[in-house]
């Protein structure tokens, strides 16, 4: 009996680390808006709960390409940008604190309309000045919001 309780915890478990990581995902966006200095066009990615609480990731059309990957500590590199609201609290790199963003393109379909990314920050809360960390994140963009990415 003991061993039957214990496969039902195990599997509770595991079910709600997975519904978290499908949940974690709910919204996803891609505008077309120029944030970055530059000619160059760029797309605003925004992924998250919803659209008040998410996290985003800026980057030139012409960078999204597989294998691409782009690092910032501070803010040492001007061409893509990460960036959230989470709950009204505005998250940004910075240079006054260890802030860190990467970027991967992982794959991009265009037959298929799908591109995969990979998304990691460390942003600096301009409220509070507290470090966020937002983990090694997949962010698949397809359908009608892929024809945006190209």
């Amino acid at each position: 009996m003991k061993i039957f309780f214990s496969i039902i915890l195990v599997a509770l478990i595991i079910y709600s680390h997975v519904y978290n990581f499908q949940q974690k995902i709910l919204y996803i966006s891609v505008d077309s808006f120029n944030l970055l200095p530059g000619s160059d066009e760029s797309v605003i990615v925004s992924f998250g709960k919803n659209e008040n609480d998410f996290h985003a990731f800026a980057i030139k059309k012409k960078d999204i390409k597989q294998g691409v990957e782009l690092v910032s500590k501070s803010k040492d590199n001007p061409n893509f940008s990460v960036f959230a609201d989470l709950e009204g609290e505005a998250l940004v790199r910075s240079e006054q604190a260890e802030t860190f963003a990467k970027v991967k393109i992982l794959s991009v379909d265009k037959q298929n309309q799908r591109a995969v990314f990979l998304v990691e920050a460390n942003l600096l809360n301009i409220n509070t000045n507290e470090l966020n960390k937002l983990d090694t994140t997949k962010v698949i963009v397809k359908g009608e919001p892929f024809l945006k990415l190209m």
